[in-house]
């Protein structure tokens, strides 16, 4: 993921930053200004000159995947679970959230951290926060450990959570 530096920026920096050019940056700027017509905060016209808030660079760049991702999960134990144990944990989570919406999908990564536990990050189409947070807390399979550590977020910005994904290993989606 691009680093930014700034707050906002204008159409002739976000043309570095997205590989796109210019000419193509200002009919983008037309459909994205309808999206966020209320919200002078995150783009405005100044003196000719449009400043645009570094959260909304993914609007420009942004390709589409043919899944919709809709929260983004990490989940790490205090226990040495080897790879194995985190495959049978999200095939099976898989599963439980299928018997509740058949379209759900989900990408997976398990990696190591610098002390070399492996943990999990995957995403999902499933979009209930709180229902997905009570599932993973209730399963037979989390109970037998009270050291897991989850973390849910609502996902905003897509291509870079994939580019996080391939970072070190190539992702698996579940059907």
């Amino acid at each position: 993921m691009v680093e930014l530096e700034k707050k906002f920026y204008s159409l002739k920096e976000l043309s570095p930053l997205t590989n796109i050019k210019y000419r193509q940056l200002q009919e983008k700027i037309k459909v994205i200004r309808e999206k966020y017509v209320d919200r002078n905060d995150l783009i405005y016209k100044k003196s000719n000159k449009w400043f645009i808030h570094c959260s909304l660079v993914g609007d420009f760049t942004r390709t589409k995947y043919p899944i919709d991702y809709k929260l983004f999960v990490t989940i790490a134990s205090k226990n040495q679970f080897d790879v194995e144990y985190w495959k049978f944990f999200i095939c099976h989570l898989n599963k439980t959230l299928k018997k509740i919406n058949t379209s759900t999908r989900i990408k997976y990564v398990i990696e190591k951290t610098t002390n070399n536990v492996n943990h999990l990050h995957f995403m999902t189409s499933f979009g209930n926060l709180k229902m997905l947070r009570k599932i993973i807390q209730n399963d037979d399979i989390t109970n037998n450990s009270n050291d897991m550590n989850t973390n849910i977020k609502n996902v905003f910005e897509i291509s870079g959570l994939h580019k996080y994904f391939r970072k070190q290993n190539k992702p698996v989606l579940l059907k």
